[in-house]
C-alpha cells in the first residue's frame, strides 16, 4: 500500500516539477486535505496540499472534502472540460464537504495535465510505462464498446421484450395522436366559444 501511495505521489507531482508555472495554483489549496475513496478497486488515500508539492497518504484525521467513486469516474473528472462536470458527478460520482476544494483540485489538474506515460516512465522506464498505458487504453475502449453495446441491449430488450419502452416509431405515432387531439380540442374550443357569442 506505502509503494502504490508513493508511486502515485510521484506520478501527481511530476506535472509540477515540469512546469513550475502550474505550481503557483496549489497556492490556493495549501493546508486543504482531499480524501479519494476509490470504490472499484477499493482504496482510501489523502492527497494533502502544500505550497509546491501534492503528498499522498492513508487516511488520517479529517479532510476537507470526501470524493467517492470509481477510479474511472475521478479519472473523467480531473480531465473533463469544466461544462462536463456535471454530467460525471451525475453519473454517480459523489463529493461530501467543501465542494469549492475539490473544484480548486480539479482546476489545479486542469491547468497542469499529467502525462501518464512520462510519468510512469520515471517510475518504471519508457517501454513498461508504453505498454501499462497501451493496455490501460485498450481496456478504456473495451470498457467503452461493452457499455454502448449494453446500453444498446437494455433498451432493445426493454422495447421487445418487456414491452416497458416504445418503439421509436410508436413513439412517432403517439406523438402525431396527442398533435391531432391537441388540434381538435383548440377547434373544438373555438366552436364554443363561436356558439357562446351568438
Amino acid at each position: 500500500m506505502r509503494i502504490a501511495l508513493f508511486a502515485l505521489e510521484k506520478i501527481l507531482n511530476a506535472p509540477f516539477r515540469l512546469d513550475p508555472e502550474a505550481r503557483k495554483d496549489m497556492g490556493a489549496l495549501e493546508g486543504r486535505a482531499v480524501r479519494v475513496a476509490l470504490e472499484a478497486p477499493a482504496l482510501s488515500f489523502d492527497l494533502a496540499f502544500t505550497k509546491d508539492r501534492i503528498v499522498v497518504r492513508a487516511p488520517d484525521g479529517s479532510c476537507d472534502v470526501t470524493v467517492r467513486g470509481s477510479a474511472m469516474q475521478l479519472l473523467a473528472l480531473v480531465r473533463a472540460k469544466p461544462e462536463q462536470t456535471q454530467k460525471i458527478v451525475a453519473s454517480g460520482l459523489k463529493m461530501e464537504g467543501d465542494i469549492d476544494t475539490a473544484l480548486a483540485m480539479k482546476r489545479l489538474f486542469e491547468n497542469a495535465p499529467v502525462d501518464w506515460q512520462e510519468a510512469l516512465a520515471n517510475i518504471m522506464g519508457d517501454v513498461p510505462a508504453h505498454f501499462v498505458v497501451r493496455g490501460l487504453r485498450r481496456v478504456g475502449g473495451s470498457l467503452r464498446y461493452a457499455a454502448t453495446r449494453l446500453a444498446a441491449n437494455g433498451v432493445a430488450f426493454l422495447q421487445d421484450e418487456e414491452r416497458a419502452l416504445p418503439r421509436p416509431w410508436e413513439m412517432d405515432e403517439f406523438l402525431a395522436a396527442v398533435d391531432t387531439l391537441r388540434d381538435d380540442v383548440e377547434r373544438l374550443g373555438q366552436r364554443v366559444r363561436r356558439l357562446k357569442a351568438r
